[in-house]
């Protein structure tokens, strides 16, 4: 029992090391292999008798240590080299791509409650389509909240459940909000198009970009949600599919919050223990996930919600 609960914590050590560091220890392990072999060539070796009787054995053992040597050496070379790219991917790209979850967060926000959206190059929103999302929940009786109030805890983030069982029974709403999400979703495509070529050069780069991407299908899948209403194949939707909305609507806005904020992190514009004040837009539940996330060490995405 011992014996393996050593092996995990042995694993687990290794498991933690960067590639170069790996192959620093293999590298360091063959040298001493190699010199421990020798000193028993050596005049007074305990083994040189048994080496000049077995030429073939030392000659062959020694070619393979030294090609195991060369190789690791060759390895830990591309390793450090890899990592190198990835540290300029990181502080080159990632800070620009946080932009796209955070436009999400707040194209969302400004469907379910108005307030003041903050446009970018990539990122716009067209005046008309915010012009109904006023006039709509000024229609329905609810007060348009800004997005900074809510952060700096001025105003309580209204419950998205409750906005999404008024406003998706309004067809001009799911509309607008359908228009709003497609326009975003075409940004994030823009963004990660101009980053594709430089993120792929490496396998973590690589799953940066593929955590992007798995939020931009989410979005779309929101949107799909939406399209019966919106382009009037059918009047309203039906009560468990309002439901089945505000729980899509739910995890996405989470996950462009978790991931704006890990994106922000990897660039190193914070720091790593850098915590967005975009997690006082989160529901409760969300909010508690979060930091339940936070204490695992490996997490497989910087998503929340996969």
């Amino acid at each position: 029992m011992q014996t393996a609960t050593l092996g995990k914590e042995v694993g687990s050590l290794w498991g933690g090391l960067s590639p170069s560091r790996r192959g620093a220890v293999v590298s360091g392990g063959l040298v001493v292999v190699i010199a421990g072999l020798t000193a028993t060539d050596w005049p007074q070796g305990s083994l040189r008798s048994f080496w000049n009787q077995h030429a073939f054995l030392a000659g062959s053992l020694s070619s393979v240590l030294f090609l195991a040597l060369g190789a690791t050496l060759v390895e830990e070379w591309i390793a450090r080299r890899d990592e190198a790219r990835l540290r300029l991917v990181i502080l080159v790209a990632c800070g620009a791509l946080a932009r796209a979850p955070l436009a999400q967060r707040r194209v969302m926000w400004f469907a379910l409650n108005g307030g003041h959206f903050l446009e970018d190059a990539d990122f716009r929103l067209d005046r008309e389509s915010a012009d109904r999302i006023r006039a709509i929940l000024t229609r329905h009786g609810l007060p348009e909240i800004k997005e900074n109030d809510a952060i700096n805890e001025v105003a309580v983030p209204p419950g998205m459940a409750s906005r999404i069982s008024v406003l998706a029974n309004d067809p001009e709403w799911a509309q607008t909000a359908y228009d709003l999400l497609r326009g975003c979703s075409h940004g994030i495509r823009v963004i990660m198009a101009r980053w594709a070529a430089l993120l792929t050069g490496t396998d973590k780069s690589a799953a940066i970009l593929e955590d992007i991407a798995l939020q931009s299908e989410q979005l779309t899948q929101v949107q799909v949600r939406l399209l019966p209403v919106a382009r009037g194949r059918v009047r309203e939707f039906q009560p468990g599919e309002i439901d089945e909305l505000g729980e899509l609507w739910r995890r996405a806005f989470a996950n462009s919050i978790a991931l704006d904020e890990a994106l922000t992190q990897l660039s190193g514009k914070r720091g790593p223990d850098w915590i967005t004040d975009g997690r006082n837009l989160l529901e409760a539940m969300d909010l508690e996930a979060l930091r339940t996330r936070d204490s695992v060490p490996e997490r497989r995405s910087m998503r929340l919600y996969t």
